[in-house]
């Protein structure tokens, strides 16, 4: 008894492993096999009314038909399954008589190509068409399935199901973040995410490039973001204190005389207690801003939104740079009158009657997201 308890309890560890370890289905497929005394084992997502599988893992089902391709056709617990109250273990005995069963295509190219007889499974999870379910299969030698294996499994199920769910969560949140680093990627400045010990949890693409270029002395080491120059150390570190004992909600770091600054704000929003390791969090959030930095503008949204002439996205890009209406001339090789005409061309196209005013709208509208 306490050895059945004991492979239980490891049983479900295994399990609730694959809430952040998907990967382990294999080896919780084997530990729930050898439980059952089953030499083979299956989790699938179907579809609840066709013969469809979406995804599958199993072990110990190497031979015969492949059953997502080819066997699921002829599967005849399918439908029990699908149709029976969620979570409900069945026996293939209580389905098809086993005379029945012997004379059948699933048992003649699935089941015996792989040496089994006997099979007990669960639908232990529905969202809209599709469902999850859970199968173990067994040689006619070793006996069908028990009732109290059956009530073993039952058990198992509202497990199963929780881990169902808190899969989904987990992946939803993995999906969520995905999407958000994608965001900040498409920013035209570096954002870096650190903890109170500065530690880098997360960084756009904008900052990776200023760590590989070693940018205003900045880099990494043992995961923590620090500069070249001790005075800058001391600043980020200073800032990073008085950010974390809530002393500030924004600090600032100039880098040099150009305007280079690193921007830091709190990133932690509620009570710091209810933080498990607070040290560990990702509590500071810091921007790299600077106004040196060659700023693309996007051609085709500006053609989209304010139709410029190849000529004028050619005089824009070089405004945005800081260039004047005599420099920008000398660079494109055109007369300062040419240059005039198609400034007015496109304060007029995007509404706008300073030059000041075109270049904010210019990196409001297509620069600030890249």
């Amino acid at each position: 008894m306490y050895n059945k308890e004991k492979n239980l309890s490891k049983l479900l560890h295994t399990l609730y492993d694959n809430v952040t370890y998907p990967e382990g289905w294999g080896e919780f497929l084997q530990q729930l096999a050898s439980h059952f005394n089953s030499p083979s084992a299956a989790l699938r997502i179907t579809d609840r009314e066709n013969p469809i599988v979406y995804r599958s893992f199993a072990i110990g089902l190497e031979q015969g038909l492949n059953y997502e391709q080819e066997a699921v056709v002829f599967d005849p617990f399918r439908t029990s399954l699908a149709s029976g109250p969620l979570g409900k273990v069945h026996i293939s005995t209580d389905i098809i008589s086993d005379r029945a069963f012997e004379h059948s295509e699933h048992y003649q190219l699935f089941f015996r190509p792989n040496g089994n007889f006997y099979a007990m499974g669960t639908q232990f999870e529905r969202d809209g068409s599709s469902a999850m379910h859970i199968g173990l299969h067994r040689p006619r030698e070793k006996g069908m399935f028990t009732r109290q294996e059956q009530e073993q499994l039952e058990d198992l199920s509202g497990h199963l199901r929780r881990v169902a769910h808190l899969t989904k969560l987990t992946s939803q949140v993995q999906e969520a973040l995905a999407q958000a680093q994608n965001a900040f990627n498409h920013l035209p400045f570096g954002v870096w995410m650190l903890d109170a010990n500065l530690r880098c949890h997360w960084s756009n693409r904008v900052a990776e490039d200023v760590l590989s270029t070693h940018c205003f002395g900045i880099q990494q080491r043992n995961g923590r973001l620090i500069f070249d120059e001790e005075k800058l150390g001391s600043a980020l570190a200073q800032a990073s204190r008085k950010l974390n004992k809530a002393e500030s909600r924004c600090e600032s770091i100039q880098l040099n005389r150009a305007g280079a600054s690193l921007v830091l704000f709190c990133n932690r929003e509620g009570n710091p207690s209810l933080y498990w390791k607070v040290a560990s969090s990702a509590t500071v959030i810091a921007f790299l801003l600077d106004p040196q930095r060659a700023i693309a503008l996007d051609h085709e949204r500006l053609k989209n939104l304010y139709s410029l002439s190849v000529a004028e996205l050619r005089l824009v890009d070089l405004l945005i740079r800081g260039l004047d209406i005599n420099e920008a001339s000398a660079y494109l090789n055109v007369t300062v009158h040419t240059t005039r005409s198609q400034l007015k061309s496109v304060m007029r196209k995007t509404d706008v009657t300073r030059q000041a005013d075109l270049i904010r709208t210019l990196l409001l509208s297509v620069g600030i997201v890249n």
